[in-house]
């Protein structure tokens, strides 16, 4: 199990310099990870800039920069790459290529991906410290910091935010969504960590005891609508742990993909979930604790009559389309 406490040194960022952390954390040679996002999201032609949130500057890529209806999607990406190795922290944890960014990018909404404290190329700027990357990834300053950028991104209440968040970032969204609630329309997760704790046991990682667990808050406002997308093949995040979450919160929709592992949804898939969310925009409070199953091909009624979400039949799009989404690799 990793020990952090066993591996870094007390302070940050002079400790840096020493040449034990030598040995701990690998300088990054080349073209850094950051810098392959950022090429990423050029290429999909969106807009950097950066945000302060607390004492942390934000990246962001924005798509538009203005509300539509009052609404905005807010992006938030997963860990990225905090360990090198069992026992090697990432100089930088930005990851090399996002499976985000070209969904967002897909996405006919205002939309906005807001990046980490220390993501991004920041990681050795004050007041920086990896805890932030790894057993704090999800603690009340990094929660913090995310949130006052939020606020800034919604101004004056007028916008509210529906948050999507991928693997880490799904936890991020839950923790936001129960910090800033008036803020928020809606959470959307994708292969989402709701159970901080379930995920750390599973693994045999240490415990994140630096950090927030959605699954011991209590559950979000009924008046904020809950989507949350499991891959049947996941084997980081299961099926159960997501649905186990799902279960006691208000609301909330499960809709599971066969055929995904730990990854994002495929972009024939995401357009019908982009469907979807827009309904539950303008229809929050459609149903309660429904689970929508997305069939493979082969699942259809022996009336011939396509597979709706089950139980029960819903006004939202399910992906009923060739299983294509079973062609998704593990990562």
């Amino acid at each position: 199990m990793r020990n952090l406490d066993q591996r870094l040194p007390g302070t940050f960022p002079a400790q840096w310099k020493m040449p034990l952390l030598a040995t701990i954390f690998v300088s990054l040679s080349g073209c850094a990870p950051y810098a392959r996002l950022e090429h990423q999201a050029t290429h999909l032609g969106l807009e950097m800039s950066w945000i302060s949130g607390t004492r942390f500057q934000h990246r962001l890529f924005r798509k538009r920069t203005t509300c539509v209806e009052g609404k905005v999607h807010i992006y938030l990406e997963g860990d990225g790459r905090a360990w090198l190795s069992g026992n090697r922290i990432a100089a930088d944890p930005t990851p090399t290529a996002s499976c985000l960014l070209p969904l967002m990018a897909m996405d006919p909404m205002p939309s906005v991906y807001l990046g980490r404290p220390c993501y991004h190329g920041t990681a050795r700027t004050e007041p920086c410290h990896p805890r932030l990357w790894t057993r704090a990834r999800y603690g009340e300053t990094v929660v913090e910091s995310m949130a006052r950028a939020l606020e800034k991104l919604t101004g004056n209440g007028s916008c509210r935010a529906v948050l999507i968040g991928f693997s880490g970032g799904g936890t991020l969204a839950m923790l936001l969504a129960a910090r800033t609630p008036t803020r928020i329309a809606g959470v959307v997760t994708l292969a989402g960590n709701l159970d901080t704790d379930a995920w750390t046991r599973r693994h045999r990682y240490s415990p994140l005891d630096q950090s927030l667990n959605p699954a011991r808050l209590p559950p979000l406002p009924a008046g904020i609508f809950q989507l949350h997308i499991a891959g049947g093949r996941d084997d980081n995040i299961p099926l159960v742990s997501i649905a186990h979450e799902v279960a006691r919160q208000p609301g909330a929709r499960l809709l599971v993909l066969p055929g995904m592992a730990h990854t994002c949804p495929d972009e024939s898939v995401w357009q019908g979930i982009l469907t979807g969310i827009a309904i539950l925009e303008q229809s929050p409070g459609r149903r309660k604790n429904d689970e929508m199953h997305v069939p493979d091909g082969q699942d259809r009624h022996s009336d011939g009559e396509e597979p709706w979400c089950t139980p029960p039949r819903l006004s939202i799009h399910c992906w009923t389309g060739p299983s294509g989404n079973d062609r998704m690799t593990r990562q």
